[in-house]
């Protein structure tokens, strides 16, 4: 099934996948259970806070559908994330695979609650770790949440509600 999505994006759109995302993305999911396994979030802390490093992998086309910058906690460090933790209060991110769940108005506006799946992100709840606009933040860097640009913010969030893997690594 791969290589005739593989073929059908060169004979059609031109263009192979980003093959080590979207084989990353799928093989990270096959290890979770999710209910929305149409797509998986990547976000490669190994890329500056200036680039675009948050990938939306759609599993079923072997496509990446959607990219975006997405911040870091500022305790995690400037430009490049590299210090990260899932203590309480830490002002850092955390690595890790996430569940996507319900989205709410809050104080950034139209955000998404995340859960923890592994034990380097657990208290992701508990820190209050989720999506949002960085539209009302004072800086680049966040407290550890995913903070997308303004002009992104709910396209991608309703996309990726429900039950959607998000996998930070670096």
């Amino acid at each position: 099934m791969k290589l005739i999505i593989l073929f059908f994006n060169l004979l059609f759109l031109g263009t192979p996948p980003s093959n080590s995302i979207v084989d990353k993305a799928i093989a990270i999911q096959k290890q979770y259970k999710v209910t929305n396994d149409k797509y998986v979030v990547m976000v490669d802390y190994s890329k500056s806070i200036l680039e675009e490093r948050l990938y939306i992998v759609n599993t079923k086309t072997a496509q990446v559908e959607m990219t975006s910058i997405v911040s870091h906690a500022w305790n995690s460090g400037s430009l490049y994330a590299s210090d990260f933790s899932n203590v309480n209060e830490s002002k850092k991110s955390s690595l890790g695979a996430y569940l996507t769940e319900k989205t709410y108005y809050g104080q950034f506006g139209y955000s998404l609650h995340l859960k923890g799946l592994d034990k380097t992100n657990s208290n992701a709840k508990l820190r209050k770790i989720i999506f949002h606009s960085a539209k009302k933040m004072s800086t680049k860097w966040s407290w550890g949440c995913f903070a997308l640009p303004e002009k992104n913010t709910k396209k991608i969030i309703d996309k990726i509600k429900g039950g959607c893997l998000v996998y930070a690594y670096k």
